[in-house]
């Protein structure tokens, strides 16, 4: 009788291996997942525009669900917030599991979500899996009469090979861009952090200098609070704590000065 047990629990085992199967650099992303970034622009157009709004800027959630969570009450419960752009580093180890856990949190708010990709989102099959859930690293995007530039300035997971950040699909967009709008660039690593592509980074800050529209650079990554202009007027460099802080930073644009707010929860 023991035999034919453990044959037969042998037999169940053989016939569920696909079941129990884990693997920690699994790609595929279930189609409700997927585009994530153009499904929340299409949500993002429907908004009324009228010259003055409110976005929020978070970072570096990597393994902080728990502040995540908290945060995702406090700002549906927060007036006048058009969007949210979580700047990089959503997951730790750039698995799926952290991709999906976060992504399901960051569906519970109430506005348009947009998501950067930070170095530690491309480790292992992170690009890919950043590719599926949300689509290009770089886009950009009009709103209210102001441009919002999404930028790969991961340098260093590339070796610092000078492809990233990509200063000619920048330049590009930059020039693309209408005149009587003003510009804002998001990106993960600020040019003068250390894990920036020194070899990039006078180029980058010359094409803002020179556009003469752009008027932020928005980072994260350092897990600082700073707001400057480390290179001289008129663009202004922000960076934005990472969630463990359990602070975000407020933005409010109207038709004459631009206002930031940083905000504990």
């Amino acid at each position: 009788m023991r035999f034919f047990t453990i044959l037969l629990l042998s037999i169940f085992l053989i016939s569920c291996e696909k079941t129990f199967t884990y693997n920690a650099n699994e790609i595929q992303i279930d189609e409700k997942d997927k585009d994530q970034n153009t499904k929340n622009l299409e949500r993002l157009r429907s908004t009324p525009e009228n010259g003055s709004f409110n976005f929020v800027v978070i970072a570096d959630t990597q393994r902080f669900y728990e502040e995540l969570d908290d945060l995702v009450e406090k700002l549906n419960s927060y007036p006048d917030i058009s969007f949210v752009v979580l700047n990089g580093d959503m997951t730790d180890f750039g698995l799926r599991s952290e991709y999906v856990w976060i992504s399901h949190r960051l569906q519970k708010l109430s506005v348009p979500f947009l998501v950067v990709i930070g170095n530690h989102d491309m480790l292992g099959n992170g690009r890919e899996l950043y590719k599926q859930m949300y689509g290009p690293e770089n886009f950009g995007f009009s709103f209210s009469d102001h441009k919002f530039i999404i930028l790969n300035s991961n340098s260093q997971e590339v070796g610092h090979n000078g492809s990233l950040p990509d200063t000619t699909w920048l330049q590009q967009e930059l020039a693309a861009t209408p005149s009587q709008q003003k510009i804002f660039i998001i990106s993960h690593i600020a040019p003068f952090s250390g894990d920036f592509d020194r070899s990039l980074e006078q180029s980058y800050v010359s094409m803002l200098v020179k556009n003469g529209n752009v008027i932020y650079s928005i980072h994260g990554h350092d897990d600082i609070s700073y707001l400057g202009q480390p290179y001289g007027p008129p663009v202004n460099y922000l960076m934005v704590n990472s969630i463990h802080e359990r602070s975000f930073v407020l933005i409010k644009i109207n038709p004459t000065n631009t206002e930031v707010e940083k905000i504990f929860f």
